[in-house]
């Protein structure tokens, strides 16, 4: 049996393409990602590796508070 796994740089692209000794094929930006697919025979999933999660996007900060505090420092104080 021909135990040959391959990865390939799809030309025009930052991509690359593997190839499973069992036939299955996938692409992806990661190299490390498809080497671990190609690692994880049989049980890797149909399709090829899929990307981790991106980190959630952090909302703004609210615009009653103050980060910079050289604005602080600037700021005048009314007489009371």
């Amino acid at each position: 049996m021909n135990r040959l796994t391959r990865v390939g740089w799809l030309p025009g692209s930052d991509r690359l393409s593997g190839r499973c000794h069992c036939g299955a094929q996938a692409e992806a930006d990661d190299p490390v990602l498809l080497w671990e697919w190609l690692s994880a025979h049989p049980e890797h999933p149909a399709g090829g590796p899929v990307p981790p999660e991106p980190p959630p996007v952090l909302p703004p900060a609210p615009p009653h508070l103050v980060t910079d505090p050289a604005l602080i420092r600037r700021r005048t104080t009314s007489p009371a």
